[in-house]
């Protein structure tokens, strides 16, 4: 049988405990009166909290807290949990004496006498208006996030995928379930080499923000151009994380290309030009100065070019350059790299490639050239001279490469 509401004692002494309690503290009766057990006591942090005196709320129901946007959902909650005596946990927002809102966690227990009859319901309650306040923010800012029209996405240190917005999931086909615990390798498109990533995370390890042009391959084999801004996450001076930030550089990267086009090849011969073979060489000391990474240069010269556009013209000329370009590409790999360096001058860069491997295939590329239709219309030759790199400067380097060609040019002279 329950108690009766005037039989209900709570002993004064015992709850001293709670007056001073940094916590808002409410005790009420266990009877559900009009739905609404009664108030019997607060402390003076609840005070506080709401702005009621402890003679205004004593006696109330808890509906004197309540208004316009308290959730009914959790106060049905609530009311079920009450009346089968269970714990019940939740929130809502409650208002104060003069109307403010204020966010408020509850957690309601029934409380038991000696005889394990219920006499009463404690609430500890927690004004949690700031953090759901914060809430409100990080959820906000994760919408912007999440809707922004650049790609974002989120690294943990080791460079793993931890989040992406909808953007970045749109430009690699790929959703965050398919990319967790992996890594950007997943876009690789074969474009860039090994350096320039190494480059890349080099800069991150030593927390430095770094911007530049990915070309990467989606879900769908498709590549795309993006221009990403790379900014290390760093907490008590430890990295712990990147986020990316890329947008859509497409369109300009043709315009980039063209001008590439215009700025880095030779417009008679399609090649590589000087100003390209500047910037190669430099990229390839820099290769073999940190990794190792060795490389030859083989410069040519065209003999008896000269005779041919003093007697036939400039023209014919263009078309034995031309010609001799399309010799080159045709018989060296694709992953070295063919310069027009200027006038009858071609160089070529072999990466990868000991100098003895070099010199042979300056010997085959003679002896085939001797054979083409434009050295015997023409009657001219090629001279080569061949070098590996030494760790001398660019300007050295390229003046013994220099001379052996010459040496070369001078011995089949003299063999004539």
């Amino acid at each position: 049988m329950k108690l009766e509401e005037e039989e209900l004692f709570l002993n004064p002494f015992e709850l001293i405990i709670f007056d001073h309690s940094y916590n808002s503290v409410v005790i009420t009766t266990p009877f559900l009166d009009g739905e609404h057990p009664k108030i019997i006591y607060v402390n003076e942090a609840f005070t506080k909290m709401t702005g009621y005196t402890k003679e205004e709320i004593i006696g109330k129901t808890p509906r004197i807290l309540q208004g316009e946007k308290t959730d009914r959902e959790v106060l049905r909650r609530l009311k079920e949990c009450l009346k089968k005596e269970e714990y019940f946990e939740g929130k809502a927002i409650n208002y104060t004496k003069d109307g403010k809102e204020y966010w408020v966690e509850w957690n309601i227990s029934p409380v038991y006498d000696k005889d394990k009859k219920l006499i009463a319901f404690l609430s500890l309650q927690k004004d949690i208006s700031v953090a759901q306040e914060l809430l409100k923010q990080i959820k906000l800012f994760e919408k912007a996030v999440d809707q922004n029209h650049d790609s974002i996405a989120l690294f943990n240190a080791s460079g793993e995928y931890v989040y992406i917005n909808k953007s970045y999931a749109k430009r690699t086909g790929y959703d965050i379930s398919q990319l967790m615990g992996k890594t950007p390798r997943v876009l690789k498109s074969g474009y860039h080499d090994e350096f320039f990533y190494k480059n890349i995370w080099k800069s991150l390890s030593y927390k430095i923000p770094i911007e530049t042009v990915f070309c990467n391959k989606n879900a769908y084999g498709i590549l795309y151009y993006e221009k990403q801004t790379i900014t290390p996450i760093v907490e008590d001076e430890n990295l712990i994380g990147f986020v990316v930030i890329g947008k859509n550089y497409d369109s300009d990267e043709k315009s980039k290309r063209k001008l590439q086009q215009d700025v880095l090849y030779d417009s008679l011969t399609k090649l590589l030009n000087r100003r390209a073979f500047d910037a190669n060489i430099s990229l390839a000391v820099e290769k073999y100065q940190e990794y190792g990474e060795i490389f030859c240069m083989m410069f040519m010269d065209l003999d008896n070019f000269k005779s041919v556009n003093d007697v036939l013209g400039h023209d014919k000329g263009d078309d034995v350059l031309k010609e001799c370009a399309e010799f080159l590409q045709h018989n060296i790999r694709n992953s070295d790299d063919i310069f027009r360096y200027g006038g009858d001058e071609f160089i070529v860069l072999l990466y990868r490639t000991e100098e003895s491997n070099a010199i042979e295939l300056a010997k085959k590329l003679q002896n085939l050239f001797e054979q083409t239709d434009i050295a015997k219309m023409y009657k001219v030759g090629i001279s080569i001279g061949v070098m590996q790199y030494n760790a001398k400067s660019i300007e050295e380097f390229f003046k013994d490469v220099d001379e052996k060609m010459y040496n070369n040019k001078k011995s089949k002279k003299q063999q004539i």
